[in-house]
């Protein structure tokens, strides 16, 4: 049986416990409306739908606020503008596409409920100014009658989402940060356990199994891709869901601070991780030729080929053993151990970090690192669990957490807001030349669904699954709208008769395949039977209305065609150049804070790449034609394992964080030759970080950072064993941006 014919005649509990609420909750709107005698009852309805589309209880609080909101300050600016053009409709709908183009660049630049709260500040003003252009007269009236009947939809599916098998934020969080931190150690567990180079070269030479351990190696990183993927795409929805907790009672705000500490330092600890696999798989990073033809040596050695031969060298074995112990440790807390065994573990590994690093006198600077970037590793993952016992149970810790900075790309926020208006402003033209009275429909559904799709990252595949939602929903219309509904003389028969196709749409929209129809078919059966106490039961009407919805979808689609939402490529380049911009920005921001700024900043961007690097990996996959004649992994699949946004992301905030170290270990009295050394070093990393984004090998921070190390010497402003650390650092850094601009070229 297909999912989709299952979720229909098999579906789960939860699906009917959610249908049943979103029916509860639209009756009970409907008849609210029908019992004040409001003028357009099925406002109501379309209000409570919306609400329900996520039933957790602090979401349809907040989103019903958002929602009222908006309405509110739509109201009030569609009284500005018809006290303005009331007698010249042409500038009151003029003003009205300013307005819609206002609100679109807000809702593209917000997340969350604020989002959807900028679209109805827009699609209130939008209803209003064209209702009432034929008739100032009823302009007050109608204007009241809005802002009743969607404040009404509100409240009845605010007073069902809590009464009626109500869903908690706080428990939704807590499974997410569960997926996240589970996912998170198990990709540690898979890069601390997967075996060095060398011992790779063994096998190879002893077995003769080289394709076998190729396959392998690409199994375990494609592994270590799928729990990286999964742990940022649970982080990515606690920062979306959170905020709704802070409507659940006083310990939602501690909540909140927990997923924004939990997010903050499981970007800090993939960002960590990557640089230390790259320590000890070189291979996976480095190319073994430069562009012209020479070999590459960008810790030192020789040539790449000496590197990879001297990679079990690099380390000393009881570095290489502490490592294994990690991976193992991981993989039993991922395993569900307890959290107080989990957390003695990360202490008494993070203490033999430090006996190691402390007891070996011929220790190197990498190594010495790399031991460093180990303690940092134990010390996130210690937080990381704190994090999430604050989720939980909030009032067992206090925290000061500040939120995280979203990235607002400018850019992408205009072209939104341009397409919204060309949408509108074609569907009133059209309006205006035809006097159609449909007309209205076709400028409610452009507006509407130019707003609500800008949250998504490429709508294209959605829209005309709205347009297959509009086309199931005609014909069920006509049976229960026109035909069935014509025989109901009260309310109850009435209700039942109406709730059949919205309770099968409700049921269909659990399922995420359906979603994109199901949805739809729910919110135009409303909007074509438009049930009030004068309706009637015309099929020509029904139609008529139907192509009005059918042309305003149209339009939509024409409109996300000729003005496409920007693609990653766009995205990459917004955020590396802001990336770059903070990069720079460290070399002047007070040393208190600089961390949380930073890596607040930086939170946003780094799961925007991530969902990127999705879309990217699932284009890719698709396009792949499968293993090669030899059954190697072909080009296309490597390309997939390298991950080269997610990378960039990671990168910077390593540079960043690396960046920090520096500026707290010298201090504020810093002498005027270290600190200029420093910010030529602070520029060289922004501008290679950007050289290496465009597939273009680092330049200028090797220079500048033997120079920072030579002033420090010179002027003994760090201890020699913080000089080891910092030359181990630039060395890294040096490997990785190398590393970066080849796969950016291979990409």
């Amino acid at each position: 049986m297909s999912p989709a014919l299952a979720a229909f005649l098999r579906p789960s509990p939860f699906a009917l416990k959610f249908a049943t609420k979103g029916v509860l909750a639209m009756a009970l709107a409907l008849y609210a409306a029908f019992f004040f005698d409001l003028d357009r009852p099925y406002w109501a309805l379309i209000s409570a739908a919306f609400l329900q589309t996520r039933p957790m209880s602090g979401m349809v609080v907040e989103k019903g606020i958002c929602q009222v909101t908006g309405t509110f300050v739509g109201t009030c600016v569609a009284v500005v503008i018809m006290g303005c053009f009331a007698q010249v409709p042409e500038l009151a709908l003029g003003s009205v596409t300013l307005w819609i183009g206002l609100c679109i660049y807000g809702a593209s630049l917000t997340h969350n409920n604020l989002s959807y709260g900028c679209v109805m500040a827009a699609v209130a003003c939008m209803i209003i100014v064209v209702l009432t252009s034929s008739a100032p007269d009823d302009f007050f009236s109608v204007a009241l009658a809005r802002l009743s009947e969607l404040s009404l939809g509100a409240l009845c599916a605010v007073v069902v989402s809590a009464l009626v098998w109500p869903i908690r934020v706080h428990d939704h969080l807590g499974k997410l940060s569960d997926t996240a931190v589970n996912a998170t150690f198990r990709y540690m567990a898979l890069a601390f356990s997967m075996p060095l180079e060398a011992d790779r070269a063994v096998n190879r030479d002893t077995d003769g199994h080289s394709q076998a351990q190729l396959k392998g190696q690409q199994r375990e990183r494609m592994a270590m891709l799928e729990q990286m993927m999964t742990g940022l795409d649970a982080l990515n929805n606690l920062e979306i869901d959170a905020h709704s907790a802070r409507y659940e009672g006083p310990q939602g705000k501690g909540r909140i601070r927990g997923v924004h500490l939990l997010t903050r330092r499981s970007m800090r600890l993939y960002a960590t991780l990557k640089a230390l696999h790259q320590l000890r798989h070189p291979e996976f990073f480095v190319p073994s030729q430069s562009d012209d033809g020479e070999a590459i040596a960008p810790t030192g050695e020789q040539n790449q080929t000496q590197t990879q031969r001297q990679e079990a060298e690099r380390f000393s074995q009881p570095t290489q053993d502490l490592m294994q112990r990690l991976g193992a440790a991981f993989q039993s807390m991922a395993d569900n151990q307890g959290t107080a065994q989990a957390r003695k573990t990360l202490k008494e590994l993070r203490g033999e970090c430090l006996r190691l690093s402390r007891g070996q006198r011929s220790i190197t600077a990498l190594e010495a690192r790399l031991l460093f970037s180990l303690r940092e590793v134990l010390g996130h993952a210690l937080v990381i669990l704190q994090a999430r016992e604050v989720i939980n149970h909030p009032g067992r810790h206090q925290l000061r957490q500040p939120s995280m900075s979203w990235h607002r790309d400018h850019g992408r926020a205009a072209i939104d807001a341009l397409r919204a208006m060309a949408i509108f402003s074609a569907t009133a033209i059209f309006w205006l030349a035809t006097a159609w009275d449909n007309g209205a429909v076709a400028m409610l559904l452009g507006t509407l669904f130019s707003g609500i799709f800008v949250s998504r990252g490429d709508p294209a595949p959605i829209i005309p699954m709205v347009l297959k939602g509009l086309l199931l929903a005609v014909p069920s219309v006509l049976l229960f709208g026109n035909v069935m509904l014509s025989h109901a003389q009260h309310f109850v028969p009435f209700v039942i008769i109406f709730s059949i196709p919205l309770f099968l749409g409700l049921i269909g929209s659990v399922v995420p395949a359906l979603a994109g129809i199901a949805l739809p078919f729910v919110v135009f059966n409303i909007l074509l039977v438009m049930p009030d106490n004068g309706m009637t039961f015309d099929v020509a009407y029904t139609l008529n209305r139907s192509l009005a919805a059918g042309i305003g979808l149209i339009v939509t689609i024409i409109g996300f065609r000729l003005i496409p939402v920007p693609g990653a490529g766009w995205d990459k380049r917004q955020l590396i150049r802001a990336t770059a911009s903070d990069i720079r920005e460290l070399a002047k921001r007070s040393t208190e804070r600089l961390d949380s700024w930073f890596g607040g900043r930086m939170g946003d961007r780094l799961l925007r790449l991530a969902r990127h690097e999705q879309t990217r990996s699932r284009e890719q996959e698709a396009r792949r034609s499968g293993e090669n004649a030899s059954g190697l992994p072909d080009e296309a699949q490597q390309q997939v394992l390298g991950m080269p946004l997610l990378t960039l992301g990671l990168t910077g905030m390593d540079i960043g964080r690396g960046i920090g170290f520096v500026r707290r270990e010298l201090g504020n009295d810093v002498p005027r030759p270290v600190l200029h050394a420093l910010r030529e070093l602070i520029h060289a990393l922004a501008d290679d970080y950007q050289r290496c984004a465009r597939g273009e090998s680092p330049t200028r921070m090797r220079e500048a950072g033997d120079r920072l190390c030579e002033v420090i010497e010179q002027h003994r402003t760090m201890s020699r064993h913080k000089q080891a650390l910092l030359a181990g650092w630039l060395t890294r850094v040096q490997l990785t941006l190398q590393s970066d601009a080849l796969r950016q070229q291979r990409s």
